[in-house]
């Protein structure tokens, strides 16, 4: 093993010293020498897929006198506390990061002048040689608003375990302010008041009456409390791997990342092939191969893009991924040019 990492190393520096005559010697970063001092790492972005699963959490509580329901008629009782999933929506975003396996290092000869000034952003993504937008290109990942449950407590009008009423009496007592609170409604629909009220305050002295008999009727029928949720997973596919699970879903655990718990939920790029007529760089070439006075740069492929849920679609749409793309070479010496920090592509361009 030691005598290979020798024959590696000198088969580098015989590499570098072919290129002295170079001003520019850009290799992959696996072949790069370590410890080179004179020139610049960079990389070119890859696509980060975001997708945001909109869940809601419905708790299920079953009302403190459930087993007194029969006094108010009542069917549809909860009878056991329980929680259950629902996958509402799937909210899809992308971002660039940079991409270990599209990571270079330009070494420069310091002999043939200073040459042009590399401009890299915070993740080293590189966005110009010589010149740099005036306006940021690479927006930041939306963030998603979780609306926030106004329900403290799940039932209103408490009861008392301990006081001297039974709980038998206290659902007999629950019971009647039903009936009550419902014949008042009936007075109000047929005008049985005797005080004359605006249209808006019938309205509003109605729905109030409303929202007290739904609380009371709580205590019998029990309870669902229903709180957003939002699980963020981060996928980032490839050539070699297009598929990929991410996780599972059901309705007794919600999601998961174990993908035995439910129905697995996976993400599919199919390339659309709209680099395909381009004659790429092969990998061999991009990994291997020095090459002189040029730089990597990235045609982005656009895919269509696919989140499944079994066997059914749950979203679709076509995005742009850069690391699906066709890998180029442009020149280096007397020329400027832009790059777009999300796809590795030249997007402005120059000759000195």
């Amino acid at each position: 093993m030691k005598h290979m990492k020798s024959l590696i190393f000198m088969v580098a520096l015989f590499a570098m010293c072919g290129h002295l005559n170079a001003q520019y010697v850009t290799t992959h970063a696996k072949t790069a020498m370590p410890g080179q001092q004179k020139g610049i790492y960079y990389a070119l972005p890859r696509t980060v897929i975001q997708l945001d699963l909109m869940v809601d959490k419905t708790e299920l509580v079953e009302g403190p006198f459930s087993d007194y329901a029969y006094m108010i008629g009542a069917n549809d009782v909860i009878t056991s506390n329980d929680v259950e999933y629902v996958l509402r929506d799937v909210v899809m975003s992308t971002y660039a990061e940079a991409d270990p396996n599209a990571t270079f290092f330009v070494a420069m000869n310091a002999k043939k002048g200073e040459g042009q000034p590399f401009y890299l952003n915070s993740k080293g993504i590189l966005e110009g040689v010589g010149m740099v937008s005036e306006t940021p290109v690479n927006p930041a990942t939306p963030s998603v608003k979780v609306p926030v449950s106004a329900d403290n407590k799940y039932f209103k009008y408490q009861y008392s375990s301990s006081g001297m009423r039974s709980e038998d009496q206290q659902a007999r007592a629950a019971a009647e302010m039903i009936s009550r609170i419902r014949e008042e409604k009936i007075k109000l629909i047929t005008g049985f008041q005797e005080t004359a009220f605006t249209l808006d305050t019938y309205r509003q002295m109605y729905a109030d009456l409303d929202e007290m008999e739904a609380e009371y009727l709580s205590l019998f029928v029990g309870k669902r409390v229903v709180t957003p949720v939002v699980q963020t997973v981060y996928v980032t596919l490839s050539k070699d791997v297009p598929l990929q699970t991410v996780g599972s879903f059901s309705k007794d655990y919600g999601f998961s990342t174990n993908v035995y718990d439910g129905e697995s939920i996976t993400v599919q790029a199919i390339s659309l092939q709209t680099t395909g007529n381009i004659n790429a760089l092969s990998p061999s070439a991009v990994e291997t191969i020095s090459h002189e006075n040029k730089l990597f740069y990235r045609i982005p492929e656009t895919v269509y893009l696919k989140v499944s849920l079994g066997d059914e679609t749950i979203l679709e749409r076509r995005e742009t991924l850069a690391q699906f793309g066709a890998f180029m070479l442009a020149p280096l010496v007397h020329t400027k040019m832009l790059l777009d920090p999300n796809t590795g592509q030249i997007i402005s361009m120059g000759m000195e």
